[in-house]
C-alpha cells in the first residue's frame, strides 16, 4: 500500500469517527430534558354540596405601576424614582350558584308537608382564571419579584370578582335558583306534599 492511498484512509476514517462523534453529541444533547420536581399535598378532603346556576366568562387588560425611591450618593445624596409597569390580560370563568351546605329539608308524611329551611342566596363560588402577562417594564433598582406576581395574580382575581358582583350574575343566578325551586315545588306538589319554604317566598307552582 502506497502512502498515499494510506493518508487518504487515515483522513477518511477519521473524517467517519468525526461524523459518529458529532452525532452522538447532538444526539445527547436532544435527549437533554427539563426535568421538573412537584409535591403533591392533600391536605384535607370535605364533602361539598354546592349548585352552580349561572357562569360568566371576564376578560379584562388592566396596568399596575409601582414606584421606588433610591437614594444614590453622586457624591451628593441625590434621590432618584426606579418605575415597574406591568400590563396583564386576565380571562377567566365566574361560576355563581348555591352552597347548600347549611340547607335543610324534612318531609312530614303524616301530614304530607315538605319543609324547606336555610335557603341561601346566590354567591359567587368560584373563579377560575389564567394571566397573560401582555408587557413587564422594569427598572434596574426596581425589579419584578415572585411576590410582585403573586400579587398581581391576587389582584387580577380581585378585579374578576368585583366585575362579577356589578354584573347581572347574581340576579340570573337567583331566577335560575328560584327555577329549581319551582321545580322542587311542582314535584312534591304532584306527590301530594305541600310546600313550606321558611323565610323565603314560595314561588308560584308550575302550570301545564
Amino acid at each position: 500500500m502506497n502512502r498515499t492511498l494510506l493518508t487518504l484512509l487515515v483522513v477518511v476514517l477519521a473524517f467517519l469517527l468525526g461524523m459518529a462523534a458529532l452525532t452522538l453529541w447532538q444526539g445527547h444533547r436532544q435527549e437533554q430534558v427539563v426535568q421538573e420536581e412537584a409535591t403533591i399535598l392533600l391536605e384535607r378532603v370535605r364533602n361539598v354540596m354546592k349548585l352552580v346556576t349561572v357562569e360568566g366568562d371576564v376578560s379584562e387588560i388592566f396596568n399596575s405601576t409601582s414606584s421606588r425611591n433610591v437614594t444614590l450618593y453622586l457624591p451628593l445624596p441625590s434621590e432618584f424614582s426606579f418605575e415597574k409597569q406591568a400590563t396583564v390580560e386576565v380571562r377567566g370563568t365566574v361560576l355563581v350558584g348555591y352552597d347548600l351546605e347549611q340547607l335543610d329539608i324534612t318531609l312530614d308524611p303524616d301530614a304530607r308537608v315538605m319543609t324547606i329551611r336555610n335557603l341561601p342566596e346566590p354567591e359567587i363560588l368560584a373563579i377560575d382564571h389564567e394571566l397573560v402577562y401582555r408587557n413587564l417594564n422594569e427598572s434596574w433598582f426596581n425589579t419584578f419579584t415572585a411576590e410582585d406576581y403573586s400579587r398581581l395574580n391576587r389582584r387580577a382575581k380581585e378585579r374578576l370578582r368585583d366585575e362579577a358582583l356589578s354584573s347581572n350574575l347574581l340576579r340570573r343566578a337567583r331566577e335560575q335558583g328560584n327555577s329549581v325551586l319551582e321545580g322542587i315545588t311542582y314535584l312534591a306538589q304532584n306527590a301530594g306534599y305541600e310546600v313550606v319554604v321558611e323565610g323565603a317566598d314560595l314561588p308560584e307552582p308550575i302550570r301545564e
